[in-house]
């Protein structure tokens, strides 16, 4: 496949590996560097960038090491690990079961990546089997029809109680399917009327304008680069991800919410060895100009951390292949941490 056309795609040969299971050795990047040629090197990578390694303790993040570690910027996503927190706290409330069934709808399907783009109208799937397909694929029909029963503005409420402390970036909460209309097929004017609108107004042209445009899996217009990462996006900071993934944690500690971590734990972000990481859970972000990586790891002694960069770029794509290198440089200096 042409590289234009992956790109086109929103995905890339590097991401494609690493969701797919392989693996970096870390030996490739000199495992004596320090966190500082860590940050250095995301650093040299893209104009905007944040990085935090922090252990888990208590409820709370303790920060190990940091760059731009509050500063907010465009995650991909990795916002579906919101999503997945609301559908626990709707769990605990018992507004919602793992074992509920929805159907899948036509209206809320959306564009590639995940396989439930192609299941059939009207099958019935737990909410459970949304959630996995959410996170192990980034399936985002799967995150829209979560979304959808959810509700997107019990989604925005709960945002401050999982750590994000401007709800109003990610008001209204876009699903997936919105979102690519925005990039391929709504005129630059009308997104431009979209971003300067109340957000009653917001709501009534999503509703009445955005939602019934109908998405081809194989148009994506001239989408080729970057293309409004500031303001149509999800957002969140290094620090709000990792309030997100404390939350997570503590959530399954709890028998009830306990499937939480083995979805998780569904994609492991390419870090293959479980003796230096008896658990990893992964999610990430991309798109052009945009790519996030998350990871939430439990070492062999039981202790709990998470690691988290988000690289953002307005006019190029980022290079990712260098940016998950040093990742899993930095996976294996934090696990060599005392």
């Amino acid at each position: 496949m042409p590289l234009n056309t992956i790109r086109r795609l929103g995905v890339s040969l590097c991401l494609v590996a690493i969701l797919n299971g392989a693996m970096i050795p870390p030996t490739a990047m000199g495992r004596g560097d320090d966190w500082n040629s860590v940050t250095d090197r995301l650093g040299g990578l893209a104009p905007g960038v944040g990085f935090l390694a922090a252990e888990i303790v208590d409820g709370d993040c303790q920060t190990i090491h940091e760059s731009n570690g509050t500063q907010r910027l465009a995650i991909g996503s990795a916002f579906k690990l919101y999503v997945l927190a609301e559908l626990g706290r709707q769990i605990a409330s018992g507004d919602a079961s793992w074992d509920e069934r929805i159907p899948v709808q036509a209206g809320l399907k959306s564009m590639p990546s995940g396989s439930m783009l192609y299941a059939p109208n009207g099958s019935r799937h737990t909410l459970r089997y949304f959630a996995e397909r959410m996170i192990a694929e980034s399936d985002n029909t799967a995150t829209d029809h979560l979304i959808e029963r959810l509700g997107r503005e019990r989604i925005e409420s709960a945002l401050p109680l999982f750590g994000h402390d401007a709800p109003e970036v990610n008001t209204p909460f876009l699903m997936t399917r919105e979102f690519f209309a925005f990039k391929i097929s709504v005129k630059p004017e009308r997104v431009d009327q979209y971003l300067s609108s109340s957000e009653d107004e917001q709501r009534a042209i999503l509703s009445n304008e955005i939602d019934p445009i109908q998405l081809n899996e194989f148009y994506w217009g001239d989408w080729t680069g970057p293309r409004r990462i500031d303001s149509v996006e999800w957002f969140a900071s290094p620090m709000e991800l990792c309030h997100v993934l404390a939350t997570l944690t503590e959530m399954a500690e709890t028998p009830l919410l306990a499937p939480i971590r083995d979805i998780l734990s569904l994609n492991r972000g390419g870090l293959g060895n479980p003796q230096e990481w008896p658990y990893a859970g992964y999610k990430g972000g991309y798109e052009a100009g945009v790519f996030n990586m998350t990871w939430l790891l439990q070492r062999d002694d039981h202790r709990w951390f998470v690691l988290t960069a988000t690289l953002n770029d307005p006019k190029r794509y980022v290079d990712q292949a260098a940016a998950w290198q040093s990742m899993v440089l930095a996976a294996s200096r934090l696990g060599a941490e005392s």
